[in-house]
C-alpha cells in the first residue's frame, strides 16, 4: 500500500520507472486466433494503488521545532508552509484544557472539513509570535507530532532546514545577506502568492509552472493542467506513470498519476528523474491555479539538498548543495 509518504522508495521507484517505460515503449505482440475456451467470468480490473494524502510524515523525514502554548511546552511541531494556519492536535488541546471557539472550514490537499478550534492566547517559537488566535484542531493521526505551524507564524521569518543535521530553525530573516554565499549554495528568487514562496522561476519536465515549496507533504504534486502541458511536450517519448487513486483526508476519492519526470528547474538548480503525483487537487482550486501548471515541492525534494532555507522576509530560497542527512542504520 502506498502513501504519498513513501513514493521514494528507492528500489520501488527503479522498478516502477522500469515497468512504465516498458508499457510504453514495447510494441502490441502479434493479434493470435485461439481455439474456443469454456465460458469464464471475466476478471475484475486491478484497482490502481492507493495514495492517502494529508497523513503525518515518515519519522525519518520530520524535522520538528519546539513551541510553547500558553507558556507551556515545549511541543514539537512540524513546520508546514503549505499550511494556511497553525495547528494543534486534539491531545494537545485537552491536556492544555484550551477553551473551544468556532468552527473552521480547514482546506487541505484533497479536501477540505468543518473543524473545531481552540483559543489559545500565545504560540511561539524563538522569537516567532502569535497572540489571541484560534487554532484548528486536529486528531493525532492527522498529525503525528503536537501541532503543525504554519504561513501565520512565519512573516518576516527564515526557515532554515539542515537536513545533514537533522535540524529545523525558525529565525528573523536578514534582508541584507548576500544572495549568493559559497560555491555549494545557490540562491533562488521567490515571491509571496497566497503567504506562501513560489519560486519566480520554476520549469518541470520544461514546462513553466508556478511552485509552492509544502513542507509539509512528503511528496511533490502537480495538477493536470501541468500535466497535460508536458504531454503536449513529450509526446514522442512519454515519461513513465501509472494511475494512482487519491484518499484525502476526509475520505473522499479521485484519480491521478504517478510519473517520473525528467527534471524540476529551480531558477539555477536542476533535478532529474523525480517522481511526482499529478492530480486536479482540491488546494489548487482554492488557489484558483487549476488551470495553469503548478506544483507543490514537498520534502521528497527538498531534502536532496544538505541545507533549505525558505526566507520569508527577503523573498528567497536558498539550496546548499551535498548529501543530505540519512537516519543510522541499526545493526541486530
Amino acid at each position: 500500500m502506498l502513501t504519498r509518504r513513501n513514493l521514494t522508495a528507492g528500489l520501488g521507484l527503479s522498478l516502477l520507472a522500469g515497468q512504465a517505460w516498458a508499457r510504453s515503449t514495447t510494441p502490441a505482440p502479434p493479434l493470435q486466433v485461439l481455439p474456443p475456451a469454456s465460458p469464464v467470468a471475466p476478471a475484475a480490473p486491478a484497482e490502481p494503488p492507493t495514495v492517502y494524502l494529508d497523513t503525518a510524515m515518515d519519522a525519518a523525514d520530520r524535522m520538528t521545532v519546539e513551541v510553547f502554548v500558553n507558556e507551556q511546552g515545549p511541543f514539537n511541531f512540524v513546520i508546514d508552509t503549505g499550511a494556511d494556519r497553525s495547528v494543534l492536535s486534539a491531545p494537545l488541546a485537552a491536556r492544555l484544557g484550551l477553551e473551544r471557539g468556532s468552527d473552521v472550514m480547514l482546506h487541505g490537499i484533497g479536501g477540505s472539513a468543518l473543524t473545531p478550534t481552540a483559543k489559545v492566547a500565545l504560540i511561539a517559537t524563538g522569537d516567532a509570535r502569535l497572540k489571541d488566535a484560534q487554532l484548528p484542531v486536529l486528531p493525532t493521526e492527522r498529525l503525528g507530532v503536537d501541532g503543525l505551524l504554519g504561513v501565520d507564524m512565519l512573516d518576516n521569518r527564515n526557515v532554515v532546514m539542515d537536513f545533514r543535521r537533522h535540524r529545523l530553525e525558525v529565525r528573523r530573516s536578514s534582508r541584507m545577506e548576500p544572495a549568493f554565499q559559497g560555491s555549494r549554495e545557490v540562491s533562488v528568487l521567490a515571491d509571496s502568492r497566497f503567504g506562501r514562496l513560489a519560486i519566480a522561476n520554476a520549469r518541470v519536465s520544461g514546462v513553466r509552472c508556478v511552485a509552492f515549496i509544502d513542507s509539509g507533504s512528503g511528496s511533490s504534486m502537480g495538477n493536470m493542467a501541468l500535466a497535460e502541458a508536458i504531454k503536449l511536450r513529450v509526446r514522442r517519448k512519454p515519461e513513465p506513470s501509472m494511475a494512482i487513486r487519491l484518499i484525502g483526508a476526509a475520505g473522499e476519492a479521485t484519480l491521478g498519476e504517478l510519473r517520473i519526470i525528467r527534471s524540476i528547474e529551480l531558477g539555477a538548480v536542476k533535478m532529474t528523474n523525480l517522481p511526482l503525483v499529478m492530480a486536479n487537487l482540491h488546494i489548487f482550486d482554492v488557489w484558483a491555479l487549476n488551470d495553469r501548471p503548478a506544483v507543490l515541492l514537498g520534502v521528497d525534494v527538498l531534502k536532496m539538498f544538505a541545507r533549505v532555507e525558505l526566507d520569508f522576509g527577503a523573498d528567497q530560497v536558498k539550496f546548499r548543495l551535498g548529501k543530505a542527512w540519512a537516519p543510522p542504520v541499526l545493526q541486530a
